[in-house]
């Protein structure tokens, strides 16, 4: 949904900014600190999932959902008969 046009900036921003957040290796908040160590990457991730989810408009939403059904049901009605495309890294 990030790549939509319809989704605001500042949820492109929020998201790639929390990618950012845990994979940059700079610690705001080292993890050697007892019991606050590892809730700041644990806290970060799950709150701009939901903030993101709040501001993308229902619409958006909506559209994606339905695309994913369709995707669903192109899979079962493939059966057997699907093979999903694997991707190899580094294989001779």
């Amino acid at each position: 949904m990030a790549h939509d046009p319809r989704t605001p900036a500042a949820v492109r921003y929020l998201v790639y900014g929390g990618i950012a957040f845990t994979l940059i290796p700079d610690e705001w908040l080292p993890d050697w600190v007892p019991g606050l160590g590892l809730v700041d990457e644990a806290a970060i991730i799950p709150g701009v999932i939901a903030v993101s989810m709040m501001m993308i408009p229902q619409e958006v939403k909506d559209d994606h959902d339905a695309e994913a059904e369709k995707g669903i049901e192109r899979k079962k009605e493939a059966g057997a008969h699907y093979e999903p495309a694997l991707k190899t890294v580094g294989v001779a």
